[in-house]
């Protein structure tokens, strides 16, 4: 007892009391009533009948299974025998078409005998009379090969006529061709004599010469186009190049920026008024492509510019001046403030001369012309270079219309000669044509001259070759009926080898022996038979007995058979001697023998089979049996089962509703409202393994006069545990009849607040003293005053020290009216465990009432 807790109990049923109601779900609610009231042992034992029930329907299953399974088995062996019952009629079947294949092919063998007979004797007639009308065809080609005197008339009236023929032909062509010839020269005069008006009345050499000088106009005009058209180019270059500020040392100022070296054409930079351009442009000629560079720049400027190629005049600048200039105020001003040019423009004023065009005396330089334009500042060059582009291009427009119009006289000069050709061509082509029409007209006088001689020549020729012609065509004539003579003889010679061949290859005496009989005895046979199995041919008898035997070998052995599992005998003639791929001419010869072999076959089968389907009905009944009476226990354990479960749901109902009747009766007479339980029925599971699983659902009215709500609506704590307590009375009270009730609790209020647990013990205390309930709680320490002010017995176990084998003396309070009682607890509890005179003193003292 002293390590007693919720992990100890003997069943896994929830504890009501040692965790919050609304904490636990119905089913769990359901298993601890059920514990109580002793309904889990009801639910086991109807778990243990779903489990036999589950049992019996796995035999059956299983019995069901193995019939099945063994009944897919035999089918195979029975399809095996039934298919070689079959075989075995079939064979008989097939052996007697075999038979009667053997009669129709003797009796037929015999009648194509005679018929052969009777047909070589027709041949040899045939022959004897074809022989004598080859004779007399030959004779008569003879007669009609040897008549040379037509043929040499033929020949004579033949080259004649063709002769004659060849001439008229010839000057027929050569009519026709100077026939066309002259219509050809008439179009040709008619063309010249329309060019030849273009001459204007010049002569061929007048006309070539007024050519060339055409053409030398043309070259002329063309020399001083091109010459206009390079002066245009470089106009509009240069046009373009001060339009963009690239005229004047382009590239060197691009150098020089790139290294961030201020720079600008002096040109640009130097500023003339009106008043200065007389004097100083002239003086600034020699300038025109310099750049201006500040001075303190200027060693940067060179070594920039010292590894190019051509060369740039740099001039350099003094830094712009802060003060009023004190130099002479007749020298240019700059345009750019950058720039001072003052020490440059004084050393050219100092070496000018008197007049404007002696810009250096010292050295003797002169520079002579006028500026119609300023010379300085980029507009200036711009307008200049306009205008110089305006004359070239003008210059261009007059050289082009120079040029077209030496190039119309040039194609005029070109026309009037050939036009002066033409005219001396027009007299030698009218010659031409009256020569022509002359020839022509003597080629017609001669054809009507040779008309008559040649229809007489063509008459002779035509009657001889109709003479010739018909005796051709009855040389071939005779030729044909002779071909046709030879080829009905040789076809006679053909046939008569065939039927003799064929007389030989019907081999009567191995037909005879093959039917084992005479021929009187076949007819006799296939009579039998009735009247249309008496009429089929031997092929039939052929096809009908390969067809049965096949079938045989299919029942015997159907597709998929392993060649092992044969007869050495017929696996040689299915496999080796390809029965089973080859057509009918292979089948046939194999007949015989395989009629042989399956006949041995099936006779060596037969008793075997027969002892199978013995042991097969003997084994089918055993089964049956055995199902029969798995079937009939498992209809037993359903209807003992069912009968069992409505039992149990009876009953369990009815104790439910019992709890919920104490239930109610409890809460109304301890507090409370009125409460209840609600336990709908459910299906039992399909599963043998899981229990039959109900549901409680508490419910209780909160207020009077309210209807009742689920326990698991939200409630304060202490309500839910006077509920549980409650509700675990009831189920006592119910489980419990009219015997007197002990009510064993584990872990008592352990998740009860201080005030919760006062009233749930005392609830207890209460109920089980009007109901005569003995309840025996186990609890922890800080229950110990409630317990002990509710309980009529307290009995404490110490134990101080896990290292301890055994607990200390128990401590025991009890509240008792009847000391003989009290005394008898003490003698007992001394009994086992004896005073000792070395015990603790601070241990009270036992048997206090």
């Amino acid at each position: 007892m002293s390590f007693l807790s919720t992990s100890v109990r003997s069943s896994p049923a929830a504890n009501l009391l040692a965790q919050p109601l609304n904490d636990l779900d119905p089913r769990k609610i359901f298993d601890a009533i059920a514990t109580l009231t002793g309904l889990d042992r009801e639910l086991d034992q109807e778990q243990a009948l779903r489990s036999t029930e589950h049992k019996h329907r796995t035999d059956v299953r299983d019995a069901t299974d193995d019939l099945d399974r063994w009944e897919l088995d035999m089918a195979v062996v029975e399809t095996g025998i039934t298919r070689r019952v079959e075989a075995r009629h079939l064979l008989g079947d097939a052996a007697e078409s075999w038979k009667a294949r053997c009669a129709r092919l003797l009796l037929d063998g015999i009648v194509r005998t005679d018929e052969i007979r009777l047909d070589l004797k027709n041949l040899d007639v045939r022959a004897a009379e074809l022989q004598a009308e080859l004779s007399t065809v030959e004779d008569d080609l003879a007669k009609l090969n040897d008549d040379e005197e037509l043929d040499r008339t033929f020949r004579d009236a033949e080259r004649r006529w063709k002769k004659l023929n060849e001439r008229d032909k010839q000057l027929d062509t050569d009519h026709q061709v100077v026939a066309r010839r002259v219509e050809e020269l008439a179009e040709e005069h008619r063309q010249l004599s329309d060019k030849a008006r273009g001459a204007d009345g010049r002569s061929v050499e007048t006309a070539q010469t007024e050519e060339a000088d055409a053409l030398t106009g043309v070259e002329q005009a063309l020399g001083a186009k091109g010459v206009a058209e390079k002066a245009e180019e470089r106009a509009r270059e240069r046009l373009a190049a001060a339009e963009s500020g690239e005229d004047v040392a382009a590239e060197e100022l691009q150098a020089l920026r790139e290294e961030d070296i201020p720079a600008a054409p002096l040109l640009d930079v130097v500023q003339l008024n009106p008043g200065q351009r007389r004097d100083w442009e002239p003086r600034l000629v020699p300038y025109r492509g310099a750049i201006v560079i500040p001075r303190g720049h200027a060693g940067e400027a060179q070594a920039k510019l010292a590894g190019r190629s051509g060369t740039a005049t740099l001039v350099i600048a003094d830094p712009p001046s802060t003060h009023a200039p004190t130099h002479s105020t007749s020298l240019p001003a700059s345009a750019d403030p950058r720039f001072d040019l003052t020490t440059f423009l004084t050393a050219i004023l100092g070496r000018a001369g008197a007049q404007p065009a002696e810009i250096d005396v010292a050295a003797g330089v002169l520079v002579v012309g006028e500026f119609a334009e300023p010379l300085t500042g980029r507009a200036a060059r711009i307008a200049a270079a306009r205008a110089d582009h305006r004359e070239k291009a003008d210059l261009l427009t007059k050289a082009e219309k120079i040029l077209a119009t030496a190039r119309h006289a040039l194609l005029r000069a070109k026309t009037r000669t050939e036009a002066a050709a033409a005219a001396e061509k027009v007299d030698a082509t009218a010659l031409k044509m009256f020569e022509l029409r002359t020839a022509n007209q003597g080629r017609e006088q001669q054809r009507t001259a040779l008309k008559p001689v040649l229809d007489t020549a063509h008459k002779a020729y035509a009657d001889v070759l109709g003479a010739r012609q018909a005796r051709e065509e009855r040389i071939e004539n005779l030729r044909g009926t002779e071909s046709r003579l030879m080829r009905e003889l040789t076809d006679q010679d053909e046939t008569k080898t065939k039927l003799t061949d064929e007389r030989l290859a019907l081999d009567l005496p191995g037909r005879e022996a093959a039917w084992g009989d005479s021929p009187e005895s076949a007819n006799r046979f296939l009579l039998a038979l009735g009247t249309e199995l008496h009429t089929r041919t031997t092929a039939w008898w052929n096809e009908e007995s390969q067809h049965q035997v096949n079938e045989v070998v299919r029942r015997c052995f159907p597709d998929g058979t392993p060649h092992d599992e044969m007869p050495a005998e017929i696996r040689e003639l299915l496999i080796e001697q390809r029965w089973q791929r080859g057509g009918l001419d292979v089948r046939i010869p194999l007949v015989p023998d395989l009629i042989r072999a399956l006949r041995t076959h099936l006779r060596l089968t037969e008793r075997h089979d027969l002892y199978e389907q013995r042991q097969i009905a003997s084994q089918r009944a055993q089964r049956t049996s055995d199902l029969e009476a798995a079937r009939k226990g498992l209809g037993e354990a359903e209807q003992t089962s069912q009968a069992h479960r409505a039992s149990l749901a009876l009953g369990i109902k009815a104790r439910l509703k019992k709890v919920s009747d104490e239930f109610d009766r409890l809460d109304q007479r301890y507090g409370g409202y009125g409460a209840g339980l609600d336990y709908p029925e459910p299906e039992p599971p399909a599963d043998s393994d899981r229990p039959w699983q109900w549901t409680v659902t508490p419910k209780w009215r909160r207020a009077e006069g309210q209807r009742m709500s689920g326990y698991n609506l939200r409630s304060n704590t202490a309500q839910m545990d006077e509920k549980a307590v409650k509700l675990v009375c009831a189920a006592a009270l119910a489980g419990g009849g009219s015997r007197p009730l002990l009510l064993v609790l584990d872990e008592l209020g352990r998740n009860l607040g201080k005030q919760h647990r006062r009233e749930a013990v005392a609830l207890f205390e209460q109920i089980g003293k009007d109901r005569d309930i003995t309840v025996i709680g186990a609890l922890q320490d800080d229950m110990e005053r409630y317990a002990i002010e509710a309980s009529g017995l307290y009995v404490k176990l110490r134990r101080r020290s896990d290292s301890m084998a055994y607990n200390e003396a128990p401590v025991i309070v009890g509240d008792e009216a009847n000391r003989a009682r009290v005394e008898l607890l003490r003698d007992w509890l001394t009994s086992y465990r004896p005073a000792d005179d070395g015990s603790d003193e601070d241990t009270p003292e036992e048997g206090t009432a």
